[in-house]
């Protein structure tokens, strides 16, 4: 899984669920250079979010929290109970002071407290040497849902 993460420019959600099939090891039994992976899908495209959400039920077994930063980046209720995510184990950041979303992620993976770290932008932004040695050292997966895409989707 290792080589996965340094060939690509980014990782996807996909990725690196498949990735964890093939090792037969878990999420954090192994922890891969982890990198913030990307999650871009649209109401046709739904693939990336259904690996997304097996990512996190994984992490959900973890006693640690699940973080969203910002309300951009919380998805719906109903989607994560269905994916058997305990919602009891999910916060959600409000970005009162305007903070960069960026120092936000650092400092949450930093605190070591969650399993998995969400924000919504673009994939660029936070592809950076701080979040990829915050998210190695805490063991914490990096997730970035691309904003673009995501504003297209439509709950039923």
């Amino acid at each position: 899984m290792k080589s996965l993460m340094h060939t690509q420019g980014s990782t996807t959600a996909s990725d690196v669920y498949k990735a964890t099939l093939t090792s037969h090891v878990g999420i954090f039994q192994s922890p891969p250079r982890i990198v913030p992976i990307e999650v871009s899908y649209s109401e046709q495209q739904q693939a990336q979010l259904a690996y997304f959400l097996r990512l996190l039920k994984q992490a959900n077994q973890e006693n640690r929290w699940i973080m969203f930063i910002g309300q951009d980046a919380l998805l719906d209720k109903r989607l994560l109970i269905n994916a058997g995510i305990d919602i009891n184990k999910v916060l959600l950041l409000k970005n009162m002071k305007k903070q960069s979303k960026h120092l936000l992620m650092v400092k949450a993976l930093e605190m070591g407290n969650c399993s998995a770290v969400i924000v919504s932008g673009e994939i660029e932004t936070f592809n950076t040497p701080l979040i990829t040695m915050a998210a190695e050292q805490s063991k914490t997966l990096a997730f970035v849902l691309n904003q673009n895409v995501k504003a297209q989707l439509t709950f039923h």
